[in-house]
């Protein structure tokens, strides 16, 4: 059995390095592409005042084909984002079990979605459906869907593979197949007996949130986990297994193929081609210039680094790594403390995802069906308010402990005046997105279209975009937009079966019948906020807590776009605070020689900033809103 299994194991791993690899840089080939019909539409708009023909059309097919092409590759180089919080402190024998009990179920359900949107392509060519633009035959994107969805359960049966032949190494055989039967007994089972008829459907929605919780910690990748769990769901809220499974094959057809959700790889782009032209590099040296004589200057000069970084990036993970790679090791050159030094820039980092334009805000946009120009434009204040707010911590530890923070040299008003050709690139950018949104010149989601064409252009002009660079800033994004977009397709799934339970309008009624203050329900909802946020990356509890909690927020009369900047900033705090501050992380990976311990004390001040700034933004609303009533009504 082991060498039938090692040898299954070599196969498929051949299979996918080969297969998956080569469908991969077609989907690269197809990202470098994209922007192209939405920046000739808005050229041909303006400039002929005509449209450029089955551009919207275009865009979401292509975004179809790049996500399910590149869906295998992910799974068999980094795999999808999953939650290791329980699963690595188990022992290796019970987690080789799970994984193969997970790894097992997840082979079976993309190998049904994979044959449900190959039968909706058939049903296509019966209908001779075409698409409405292009008078293109719709069934050929649904087979490619179908095929790509095949290679990505190839690529989790290896990992089935690789689980169970660990899991017999380690466990006895019978141990192992027992646990395999039980899994897919206890899961699939409602699809035979059902629940009985007296089952509401918001205790049928409140099963299926803890079943979710469930598979989460124990390993299950998160978009994974968000699909099955709706399936099955759908199966017990309508009583068979027929509308489930036409839903599954629609539901991620049209999550991959919406117009809507190009705005994701588009702006993703535009932050990688922004890093590579160097960017940050300049920002960071402009920023040294004018506050490096300062008490704590280069560290407030890594702090306004993130804070422009940010105006082209809309990642808190990115900007931190980019900006720790620069700013930490000058810092420590003139003698800083590494514990302020690291602090600052993982802190900093989290402006990435409050500064317009920020992927935070693109996705919560998503969720709520809110605009995505309002959020942009509000979340402009308030990050500049925590921006100010890192800098005046720094500068009063500075002020108050001379020794962890030495003044820097000081500059003449030539050299200062002379760097602020750094701030040129990113002040381009920005108020080429920004302006061209207010002015009503194109669209949010153009924009993000329309800036990774101004990054790339601006990478070239300076001559830092070589052919190797260009290829890592497509596989980056690529690999990052197929993260994001399964579990989208997840959260696409999940929410057929909340809409059919009624679980969030349960929720929200029953949260405005409590007899309590509504800032007391805020109150509770935003430490909740916080508590996720130690565990998930901001992006994936956005999809994942928001479509719940939401309709209670409007219920209760919270402005949503308000809320939408207060839960992006509070979701924010997770990325610097233990067990999983992933800003952290990612600092102590690029400076080995800081023991984490002493970045997660470091970011102890900005983490408070953090908190006061959700308070004044809580007491004075208007922060938020000001911009965005004045420049978009």
């Amino acid at each position: 059995m082991a060498g039938i299994l090692n040898l299954l194991e070599q196969k498929l791993d051949t299979f996918n390095q080969r297969i998956s690899k080569f469908f991969n840089n077609i989907s690269c080939f197809l990202l470098f592409l994209m922007p192209i019909p939405v920046f000739l539409d808005v050229l041909a708009r303006y400039l002929l005042h005509e449209s450029f023909p089955g551009a919207i059309e275009i865009e979401g097919y292509m975004l179809l084909i790049i996500v399910f092409l590149a869906l295998a590759f992910t799974q068999s180089s980094e795999g999808h984002i999953r939650i290791d919080l329980l699963i690595t402190r188990l022992s290796t024998k019970t987690r080789n079990l799970i994984d193969s009990c997970i790894y097992l179920v997840c082979t079976l359900f993309f190998l049904l979605m994979s044959y449900q949107i190959f039968w909706r392509g058939l049903l296509k060519i019966e209908d001779q459906e075409i698409s409405y633009d292009l008078e293109i035959p719709t069934y050929i994107f649904w087979f490619i869907a179908a095929f790509g969805t095949l290679l990505l359960a190839i690529a989790v049966s290896k990992d089935f593979i690789s689980a169970l032949n660990r899991a017999l190494k380690t466990s006895p055989q019978l141990q192992v197949w027992s646990a395999l039967a039980g899994v897919c007994v206890i899961l699939y089972l409602p699809m035979v007996f059902g629940l009985p008829d007296n089952v509401s459907g918001t205790v049928i929605g409140v099963m299926g949130m803890f079943l979710l919780f469930f598979l989460l910690f124990l390993g299950m990748p998160i978009g994974f986990g968000m699909a099955n769990t709706g399936f099955l769901g759908m199966i017990l809220i309508y009583k068979g297994v027929s509308p489930s499974l036409a839903m599954l094959g629609i539901s991620s057809f049209d999550t991959a193929s919406s117009y809507m959700l190009t705005v994701v790889p588009m702006f993703v782009l535009m932050g990688e081609l922004a890093y590579r032209s160097g960017i940050s590099q300049d920002l960071f040296d402009t920023a040294s210039k004018w506050l490096g004589r300062l008490p704590g200057g280069l560290a407030m000069s890594s702090v306004a680094g993130c804070a422009g970084f940010s105006a082209v990036c809309g990642d808190s993970l990115a900007t931190a790594v980019t900006m720790g790679t620069i700013a930490v090791p000058e810092m420590e050159k003139k003698g800083y403390s590494m514990r302020l030094a690291t602090g600052c820039v993982a802190a900093g980092g989290t402006l990435g995802i409050l500064i317009p334009p920020s992927v935070g805000f693109i996705f919560y946009a998503i969720v709520t069906e809110e605009s995505i120009g309002r959020l942009f434009i509000a979340g402009l204040i308030p990050g500049l308010l925590l921006a100010m707010m890192f800098m005046g911590a720094i500068y009063i530890n500075a002020r108050l402990n001379p020794e962890v923070a030495p003044r820097g040299e000081s500059s003449t008003f030539r050299e200062k005046i002379s760097s602020l050709r750094g701030v040129i690139g990113m002040l381009l950018l920005f108020v080429l997105i920004l302006g061209g949104i207010l002015s009503g010149i194109f669209s949010p989601i153009e924009g993000g279209a329309i800036g990774s064409v101004g990054a790339f252009f601006y990478a070239l002009a300076r001559r830092r975009l070589t052919w190797d660079a260009l290829v890592k800033s497509l596989e980056d994004t690529l690999m990052i937009t197929s993260k994001l977009l399964l579990i989208l397709i997840g959260v696409g799934i999940l929410g057929y079966y909340l809409a059919a339970t009624q679980l969030p309008f349960a929720l929200a009624n029953f949260t405005t019948s409590l007899d309590v203050n509504r800032y007391v329900i805020f109150a509770m909802i935003i430490l909740l906020f916080m508590g996720l946020g130690c565990l998930l990356n901001v992006i994936p509890m956005i999809l994942l807590v928001l479509p719940t909690i939401f309709p209670s927020i409007v219920a209760l009369g919270f402005d949503p776009i308000w809320f939408g900047v207060v839960t992006v900033l509070t979701m924010e705090m997770g990325q610097i605070t233990p067990p999983i501050g992933v800003n952290v992380f990612a600092i102590a990976s690029v400076v080995k020689s800081v023991p984490m311990e002493e970045i997660f004390k470091g970011v102890i001040p900005f983490f408070i900033c953090m908190v006061l700034c959700v308070v004044v933004l809580t007491i004075f609303p208007q922060l938020v809103l000001f911009l965005p009533n004045l420049l978009m009504n």
